[in-house]
């Protein structure tokens, strides 16, 4: 975002305007769709945490708030900055947005550059997707609803080492089932469905059990829940 600020308006570039090729609109939408959802993918895990967490009734809401709109600017900007450099159209056209910014910035080791920190990235998110999805088998076989193996704690570094493992292991069966594209985009789409479903669970239990005892309150929800 600095280099395109900076460098962008100082180097004077301006891309050639490429024509963008005519797609069918539901695929089209769909291929945007995807990327999108995937990009605000994620806040949802902080639950999966909060059995784990300090304070939760003062801590989770705080995290989820800050750390959505801090995603939000960081996205925003780091766009503004692509269409800044690249033009609408280019941006369009590009496969490869980061790489194709890096290039007409720095020159083609920019590319290498931006590669090197999507792999940091990866790994970064990885060991989110590790911290925080062994915790649903972990609390389902804690309560006994889930194989026993996998509540099991590591005596060295007390994470539950048995979720891990059974995660690593289905994430491998996953990969050999496909490419990565299909199970990006088949693992998307499921995981805002069962978002939806959730919301739809839990507007629906408001509304059955409106005694239970809710810690955390929500601007609206008991509007939503009388429609």
């Amino acid at each position: 975002m600095i280099l395109g600020i900076t460098l962008g308006k100082l180097s004077g570039i301006h891309p050639v305007l490429i024509t963008s090729p005519a797609q069918d609109s539901i695929g089209a939408i769909l291929m945007a769709i995807v990327p999108a959802m995937a990009a605000y993918n994620g806040f949802q895990t902080l639950g999966q945490l909060s059995g784990e967490i300090s304070n939760p009734a003062r801590n989770i809401p705080r995290a989820a708030i800050l750390g959505s709109l801090l995603v939000i600017s960081l996205y925003v900007l780091i766009n503004w900055t692509y269409f800044h450099i690249l033009e609408f159209s280019r941006v369009a056209q590009s496969q490869y947005v980061g790489s194709d910014a890096m290039v007409l910035l720095i020159g083609n080791s920019g590319a290498k550059w931006i590669t090197v920190a999507m792999i940091v990235s990866a790994f970064g998110s990885l060991h989110a997707n590790f911290l925080t999805g062994p915790r649903i088998p972990f609390a389902m076989a804690r309560d006994g609803h889930f194989f026993a193996f996998a509540k099991r704690i590591h005596s060295v570094f007390h994470t539950p080492s048995g979720a891990v493992i059974f995660q690593g292991c289905v994430a491998i069966l996953l990969v050999l089932t496909g490419t990565y594209q299909e199970l990006y985009s088949f693992v998307i789409f499921a995981i805002w469905l069962f978002l939806a479903l959730t919301a739809v669970a839990l507007i629906r239990l408001r509304t059955k059990e409106p005694d239970l005892p809710r810690p955390f309150r929500v601007w609206g929800y008991f509007q939503i829940a009388m429609m």
